[in-house]
């Protein structure tokens, strides 16, 4: 029962920074997206180091598949995107478009 509440706890916080957090932030830095989705692209690829839907089933909610390892690292990276430079954010979405064949 502790594992279920502790996944649902990380599950509810990787969801409020993809959802709420980093959208609201968006809209006063420098970021090069702005949108829940393209957040949660951003930090699962890099998460996977390759297009997430590589390595998880692609028609169900990506994080409701996440271990409580993976959802722990995924809310380290949202949470390094908020206290780090702009850059930080730009540079691990260059990685995901990399992985997608969207840049050299």
């Amino acid at each position: 029962m502790l594992q279920s509440s502790q996944l649902q706890t990380l599950r509810s916080r990787y969801l409020q920074l993809t959802n709420q957090t980093l959208p609201d932030l968006a809209k006063t830095r420098a970021f090069s997206v702005r949108f829940n989705h393209c957040f949660q692209r951003i930090i699962l690829d890099n998460l996977f180091q390759t297009c997430w839907y590589e390595a998880l089933e692609s028609k169900t909610p990506a994080y409701q598949q996440l271990s409580t390892s993976q959802l722990e690292a995924a809310i380290d990276l949202a949470e390094a995107i908020i206290e780090q430079p702009d850059e930080y954010l730009n540079q691990l979405n260059d990685n995901s478009l990399r992985w997608r064949g969207h840049k050299n």
